[in-house]
This record gives C-alpha cells, sequence and structure tokens, in this order.
C-alpha cells in the first residue's frame, strides 16, 4: 500500500508522455532507412533480445542488411558508439553495453549501434551501409517514426502483475498496446495466455494480428564459441551465474538442456561484475568443486577472463508458430532498396 501512490504517479507520467506524441505537441523524428520497433510492456522477461537475434537474421537471409540500433542499457560511455560492424564486437561491454555486445558477438553482417537518441544511431548505422533498422527496446522510444511496431508480451504474465513501478513491473498503461502493428505472445511453450489478457487484446488492439512465438535453447557453446554437446556437462560440476530480469527462466533452460548445476548465483539484471561479484563467483566454485560456469550470452561477455573457470553459453533461438509472420512484416516494409555494390 506505501508504494501505490509512487506507482500511480509512474502510471500517469508514462500515460501523458505518449498523449503527448499522439497529440503532436511532441514529434517524432523520421529515420533515412525502415524502422522495425520490437519492445515489451513490462521490464523484462519476454525474450526481446533473443527475438531481435531472430529478426535480423532472418532479414539478413532474405537480403536485407539490417542495424540493430539500441540505447545500450548499463554503459558507460555516451553518445553514439559502434558495437559492431557485421564482424563481431568492436568495443567491451562497458562501452556498449551487455545485449549490444552479445548481439554482435552472435550475428554476422549485422550492424549494431548504440546511442541515447536512436535518430543520431540510425544515421551512423545508415553510414555503414544499413538499409534497415531494428529499434531493440523502441516501444517506449517515441521519439522516433517507425514502419512497424511488435509489442512482445510473455505469455504466463503478459502485463507484469498489471502494477507499475516500485510496486510491480509494467512500464506504460496497457492501453499503449493500441499502438501495436502487432503482438507477439512469447514462451507459449511454458504457458498460455489467459481469458483477461485475449479481452484486453480485442478490446485495446482490435486490427493488430496476434503470433506466438517460443523462445527454446539451441544449445550450448564454449569459451571460442563452438558446439558444445549438453552431455559433455554430465560429468562435470558446472556452477550457473545469471544477472537477468528473470532467473527463473534461466533456470527452466537449463532444465530443458538436462543441467544440474552444484550451485546457481542469481544477480541482477544487466549486473556488472565486479571485485565483490567476481568474489562470490570464485568462492562458490571452491565449495562446490565445479570446473565449468554456465550462463547467458550477457553474462558472458561481460565475465570473459574475469572468472577462473572456462565459460560454456546457453544459446537461444526462436521460433514463431504462424507461417504468416513475415508475410506481415514484408507487407508494413517499402520495397528493399540497393545500398551498394
Amino acid at each position: 500500500m506505501i508504494l501505490a501512490p509512487f506507482s500511480a504517479l509512474y502510471g500517469k507520467a508514462a500515460g501523458l508522455r505518449a498523449d503527448w506524441y499522439a497529440s503532436g505537441r511532441l514529434t517524432a523524428s523520421a529515420l533515412p532507412r525502415p524502422a522495425i520497433s520490437v519492445g515489451n510492456l513490462t521490464f523484462g522477461g519476454t525474450g526481446k533480445t533473443p527475438f531481435v537475434e531472430f529478426l535480423a537474421r532472418r532479414l539478413r537471409f532474405e537480403g536485407w542488411r539490417p542495424a540493430i540500433l539500441s540505447r545500450g542499457y548499463g554503459r558507460r560511455s555516451r553518445g553514439v558508439v559502434v558495437v559492431g560492424a557485421g564482424e563481431g564486437p568492436l568495443v567491451s561491454p562497458e562501452e556498449g553495453g551487455d545485449e549490444p555486445v552479445a548481439l554482435a558477438r552472435a550475428t554476422s553482417g549485422v550492424i549494431v549501434v548504440v546511442g541515447e537518441r536512436r535518430a543520431d544511431a540510425a544515421r551512423r548505422a545508415a553510414d555503414l551501409g544499413a538499409d534497415l533498422f531494428l529499434l531493440d527496446d523502441g516501444f517506449q522510444h517515441l521519439a522516433v517514426r517507425r514502419d512497424v511496431n511488435l509489442l512482445l508480451l510473455d505469455a504466463r504474465d503478459p502485463f507484469g502483475g498489471g502494477r507499475f513501478p516500485p510496486a510491480g513491473r509494467l512500464r506504460e498503461p496497457i492501453a499503449a498496446m493500441g499502438r501495436a502493428d502487432a503482438i507477439l505472445f512469447t514462451r507459449v511453450d511454458r504457458g498460455a495466455p489467459g481469458p483477461e489478457a485475449r479481452a484486453a487484446l480485442a478490446r485495446l488492439a482490435p486490427r493488430a494480428p496476434v503470433f506466438h512465438a517460443r523462445i527454446r535453447p539451441t544449445g550450448l557453446r564454449d569459451d571460442h564459441g563452438a558446439p558444445l554437446a549438453s552431455d559433455a556437462l554430465a560429468t562435470r560440476r558446472s556452477l550457473a551465474v545469471c544477472g537477468v530480469a528473470n532467473p527463473a527462466e534461466f533456470a527452466a533452460t537449463l532444465a530443458e538442456l538436462g543441467i544440474t548445476p552444484e550451485q546457481r548465483l542469481d544477480f541482477r539484471d544487466h549486473q556488472r561484475y565486479g571485485r565483490r561479484q567476481l568474489a562470490r563467483i570464485r568462492g562458490a566454485a571452491d565449495r562446490t568443486g565445479a570446473s565449468l560456469l554456465v550462463t547467458t550470452e550477457k553474462d558472458a561477455v561481460k565475465l570473459a577472463g574475469k572468472v577462473p573457470l572456462p565459460i560454456v553459453t546457453v544459446r537461444l533461438g526462436v521460433e514463431v508458430e504462424e507461417s504468416g509472420f513475415f508475410g506481415f512484416l514484408a507487407s508494413r516494409l517499402p520495397p528493399r532498396r540497393e545500398t551498394g555494390p
């Protein structure tokens, strides 16, 4: 009850900001290339980063030269930073942010640029040859226009309990769903959206097509990025470490892979691993006799070279159930144009 007034103020401010953009009191900047925004209504937990990677890979396959544009949450740098130009990360997680660096590491031929202002990041990406932008975590970034607005909702808890911070995880009023061009329920392999969520969609976003996506582990990678069979861990003691919004999801993923760590250490989302956190990891490794550290992709790029154990990274993949999803995207995008020889 103590937090209720603060949560109400947060929700009112978020709704007022959206209203100002909708009324024209605040204007959004046009981008030099077509743009697809991927975002959510809650803080963490919808599988946004693997979904952005999934889109980037597919669009690259279809002949686009996509650029992922991100704010680079948690980075210590300011301004526009080119995290990757298509051949792996060029900067550290401290400079580029953990998720952008992980995306640059996981995708080939995909540009990754971070910046507080996505319009500035877009211009830099266009200079590097990008012909399409993916706005990572762009649903609330109303300062730029987009051709497609994708809203991701966790199928089991689409509205984060229905409360705003500090009492809950909702980022803006549920009515914001009306801005979505399409809605994707994610993690449908772990649960289904309830009737209340379906009713809210029908009421607030009646014209938006609804798709369903699974987010599943696609395998493990060793320190050098080489595939590693999960049964290779069967005879090794492992320590699991994660700094994500929903540690229970990481635990469920490990169980799906048949991995039972000696201990799991959960840190806050986007954790910066300093002396205290690294000492905790080393202590747990010593106590358990672990010979491997299993972690997420965004944690792996921050822990590399800082822990005394080989790092095994869990890779995630996305599968959209409906075959018409990419046809829908194509219908909303202009024809691809050539940007170079």
